[in-house]
């Protein structure tokens, strides 16, 4: 039956003919697409021929080995596989490999042709979240010549996408000095110009102000912050904050330009969210509209009673 589930699965990614547009890919989301008692608490990544397993739930070791046998009966060319144990709540542990021989350090992926950088072991994050792939896409389609700040930034995927389009200046933020490095590392990587990128190491709640002094606006903000985390300044929540981080993103946004916001929190409903931004909005005297909604794309599947997707989010327009 386990085996089944996730052959269906690879056959329904293949049907849309994503295996032909990328070297990263969500093969399994048990979620929204399953009722398996087990399965229904993991993810499944494809990096290249290496595999990616996320447990939000204590998943059995003997169900482990179920679904990396069925895996290679899946792709006769896997290398590797690793499993990450997100049942614990903010867990100091790394991904384990579970089988095969994965890379030391990082390896190039390609996504819509465009080249990252991931890793599999002694990491929490192969690198790539890939439920932005859409978000990417667009990005590549339509920020030749814009000036973009990218919050929140991670591994700076989004800022290699807007760099490849074109994008005029990108600035890339994280409070994280190691995947700050890591942006920098997948910027250089993808043969960026040096001269169009900018990396700061810093806490976006003391550089969005020094923006605004500066009297600095950027064509495209890029906003999607952790639904938690603790700097020296205090402590953020989404489902707290939103509403001032957004009285302090409006002011950088240029008239006419857009802001990709978003957040990852089963617990703040989308409705919630929007009124957080609006609220932010008009004491900013900022007239908005939103162009799109963020959702989850097809490799995320939502067929199975999902209550309440996590990622939730909107393009919007700051109307001149």
């Amino acid at each position: 039956m386990l085996e089944a589930i996730l052959e269906r699965a690879v056959l329904y990614r293949k049907s849309l003919g994503c295996f032909d547009e990328t070297e990263a890919i969500r093969i399994f989301y048990g979620p929204g697409e399953t009722n398996h008692t087990e399965l229904k608490h993991l993810a499944i990544d494809r990096y290249l021929n290496h595999f990616w397993i996320t447990a939000w739930k204590a998943i059995p070791e003997t169900v482990v080995k179920q679904v990396v046998n069925a895996l290679k009966s899946n792709f006769t060319d896997l290398e590797s596989v690793v499993f990450m144990d997100r049942s614990v709540v903010a867990t100091v542990a790394d991904s384990v490999l579970v089988s095969g021989s994965a890379p030391a350090g990082k390896f190039s992926v390609k996504e819509f042709g465009i080249p990252y950088l991931v890793q599999m072991t002694k990491i929490k994050h192969s690198g790539l979240f890939l439920d932005h792939a859409e978000l990417r896409q667009w990005l590549l389609k339509t920020q030749n010549e814009k000036t973009v700040l990218n919050l929140f930034s991670y591994t700076g995927s989004l800022s290699v996408a807007s760099g490849k389009a074109g994008a005029k200046k990108v600035t890339t933020l994280d409070l994280s000095k190691p995947t700050i490095e890591w942006a920098k590392e997948n910027w250089n990587h993808a043969g960026l110009p040096l001269d169009h990128g900018d990396f700061i190491f810093g806490d976006v709640f003391e550089w969005l102000p020094k923006f605004k002094k500066r009297s600095e606006q950027f064509d495209t903000i890029l906003c999607d912050p952790p639904s938690f985390s603790r700097s020296k300044n205090g402590v953020f929540s989404t489902n707290k904050d939103s509403s001032k981080l957004h009285e302090l993103v409006f002011p950088l946004l240029k008239p006419g330009g857009v802001l990709v916001t978003s957040i990852n929190s089963e617990n703040y409903p989308e409705s919630n969210f929007l009124k957080d931004i609006q609220k932010a909005a008009e004491s900013c005297r900022v007239s908005i509209r939103v162009l799109k909604r963020i959702d989850l794309p097809e490799t995320f599947p939502t067929g199975v009673d999902l209550k309440e997707r996590y990622l939730k989010g909107f393009y919007l327009l700051r109307e001149e």
